[in-house]
């Protein structure tokens, strides 16, 4: 018979390659070792999310995790409705995959038992499907056209550079004029008339 309890598989992060079984109402998983799941990564959160098994199927929620939990590349912001295949992403680095062939059939067939890792190595008959990281959009520099009013855009390396130039040429003129005589006399060796 075919196997009727649906399970995640960790993709990636620091217990990639584990399979876990989500067999009870609710399954937390997160950093904190009393998690159901507990996953080492100091990106997640003590208490990151939870898969939530209803009538109608396994659902995955955020717990208001500070990085996120991520469902087929979208952050979820209200708990989702898991099918077979579907990549789940805690934070950046932790990813896992949810299984479930089943995954239609209704709640006479959901089990309820009592959560538990699973141990088991892959079918050799049945290739693995291939997941990719889903990889976090970085916060784009706008353009100099998009720099609001309020802001300047900043000046370059040569303009640096000339006032630099400029404040010393300022400096050094008004000690020159301002210097007295006797200096004057020192850096000439006394050679200019007056000095002796």
């Amino acid at each position: 018979m075919a196997e009727t309890k649906p399970k995640i598989v960790m993709r990636s992060g620091p217990i990639v390659g584990s399979s876990f079984y989500i067999d009870k109402a609710e399954v937390s998983i997160g950093r904190d070792n009393s998690s159901d799941i507990a996953v080492l990564d100091p990106e997640i959160s003590r208490r990151h999310a939870r898969f939530i098994v209803k009538t109608d199927g396994v659902y995955i929620e955020d717990l208001g995790s500070t990085n996120g939990t991520f469902l087929n590349g979208v952050r979820l912001n209200t708990a989702k409705r898991l099918t077979n295949g579907d990549l789940i992403t805690l934070a950046k680095e932790t990813a896992m995959s949810f299984e479930w062939e089943q995954a239609a059939i209704h709640a006479q067939q959901l089990p309820t038992y009592s959560a538990h890792q699973v141990v088991e190595e892959a079918e050799p008959t049945k290739p693995e499907p291939v997941y990719q990281s889903v990889e976090q959009p970085q916060p784009q520099k706008p353009l100099l056209s998009e720099v609001g009013r309020n802001e300047k855009p900043r000046r370059s390396w040569f303009a640096n550079c000339l006032i630099i130039a400029l404040v010393i040429v300022i400096i050094v003129g008004l000690v020159l004029t301002f210097m007295p005589a006797s200096w004057w006399c020192f850096l000439t060796f006394n050679r200019l008339p007056g000095c002796y």
